[in-house]
């Protein structure tokens, strides 16, 4: 069974639906570093107010949150390795505790807030999943893409992610950013 792949714009919401939102979407969404192509955050807003418009659901879970501040917090490493001409600059000895990250976890923290005031919170349920399931799939794709691949599969959730590395496996139903 092949996957049923869909464009955002062209993908038609109707209503008791589950869609799950791969962290790069969340990126596009709440991260609050950069303007970051601009036109597809805006495509992905829209998408989202439709999702909501048809009361929805949207899953998360803490691999996504995780990811999320994780990816966040890296990136405004980076921004400030540059700004400081530090390229050999360490994450947790040079970056961690200093005042710009403190503020930027608060940043993100509060952009969590967000993210969970619209989606619903999913259990991991880690010692449900089908471990050999995963470590299948993980022969083809990052381990945590190879959780939310099982997980969207097993559940019938509809896959929102820009990533193509879903693209190559069957049974699952994703709309490709």
């Amino acid at each position: 069974m092949k996957n049923e792949v869909f464009s955002l714009r062209n993908f038609e919401i109707k209503t008791n639906q589950s869609f799950f939102f791969d962290n790069n979407i969340w990126m596009y969404l709440f991260c609050p570093i950069g303007d970051y192509k601009k036109n597809k955050q805006d495509n992905i807003s829209k998408f989202l107010d439709r999702v909501i418009d048809k009361n929805n659901s949207i899953i998360i879970n803490n691999l996504i949150l995780s990811e999320f501040s994780n990816a966040c917090l890296r990136l405004d490493f980076n921004l400030w390795k540059n700004e400081n001409q530090f390229p050999i600059a360490n994450f947790k000895n040079d970056y961690f505790t200093t005042d710009r990250a403190k503020e930027a976890r608060l940043t993100i923290s509060n952009s969590i807030r967000k993210i969970l005031k619209i989606a619903d919170r999913y259990p991991d349920s880690f010692n449900a999943l089908n471990i050999d399931n995963i470590l299948t799939y993980y022969k083809s794709m990052d381990y945590n893409d190879a959780i939310i691949y099982n997980e969207c599969r097993s559940k019938k959730w509809i896959l929102v992610s820009e990533d193509s590395d879903f693209l190559n496996l069957a049974g699952l139903k994703m709309i490709k950013v």
